[in-house]
């Protein structure tokens, strides 16, 4: 069973985010199945990394668009960003050092930060992107 399964209550309407947060989407299940079949030691370092760096580029893209739209809460939603970058890459780094292991609490952070920020803060620009011409 997928951790994360993407339905239209998570969409905002912009096929290009929706994509990417598909693909994140994608990545914390990819994480949750290794775990889930005992592989998460063989994987776990390669996927959190891989999701990390999509997340920077997510954000990029994501942050690029609402510029180019002129989106009035850019500001405000770049700090979201980078709240949400610096704890993800914590526990990255704990991870690393070896401090924590991936678990169900580790994993159900990250899937409760991806949907949280999608249907809490994502949802704010969505009207204005589409409206401004952004699909």
């Amino acid at each position: 069973m997928a951790l994360i399964t993407w339905t239209d209550k998570l969409s905002v309407g912009v096929k290009t985010i929706d994509d990417q947060h598909t693909i994140l989407c994608e990545t914390l299940n990819e994480l949750h199945a290794a775990m889930m079949r005992g592989q998460a030691r063989i994987m776990v370092g390669s996927l959190l990394r891989t999701l990390v760096d999509y997340t920077h580029h997510h954000f990029a893209a994501e942050e690029a668009m609402m510029k180019a739209a002129q989106y009035p809460g850019l500001a405000q939603h770049c700090i979201k960003h980078r709240e949400l970058t610096k704890e993800v890459e914590e526990y990255v780094a704990r991870y690393e050092q070896g401090d924590i292991t991936l678990s169900l609490p580790l994993l159900n952070f990250l899937s409760n930060w991806l949907t949280t920020h999608i249907q809490s803060e994502d949802k704010q620009y969505s009207p204005w992107l589409i409206q401004h011409g952004v699909r």
